[in-house]
């Protein structure tokens, strides 16, 4: 019996992570080779991906998890971020995971609010 959790579990631990502002637990779940993909551009490696993350967590000041689907490969999850400075932002990741580890990200939330505040 395998004890390695399905990408659907990795997806709601990550999300959980940053929405805990935990970027040991969020780094812990990525493969060193990650490729991420957001609004704000694509970024590949571990280490920038939570350089990046943990900037924006900055400002989130709670996650809720709405949804989660996974098969064996792949996990979608969609959430909303509570931010104080943009107010709720609703996002989808879709997740690719290989070994338990996250080796692609791709992000999608409407970016209105961000780039009006700008």
């Amino acid at each position: 019996m395998s004890t390695s959790k399905t990408p659907a579990e990795v997806a709601v631990a990550f999300i959980e992570a940053f929405g805990r502002r935990d970027l040991a637990a969020v780094s812990f779940h990525l493969a060193e080779d990650v490729v991420f993909e957001s609004p704000r551009g694509s970024i590949e490696g571990a280490s920038g991906v939570v350089e990046a993350i943990g900037q924006f967590a900055e400002v989130v000041a709670a996650v809720k998890i709405l949804s989660v689907l996974g098969n064996d490969e792949e996990a979608m999850i969609m959430y909303d971020m509570v931010t104080g400075p943009f107010g709720t932002l609703r996002a989808a990741d879709h997740l690719v995971v290989r070994d338990g580890r996250i080796i692609s990200d791709r992000l999608v939330f409407d970016t209105y609010e961000l780039r009006k505040a700008t």
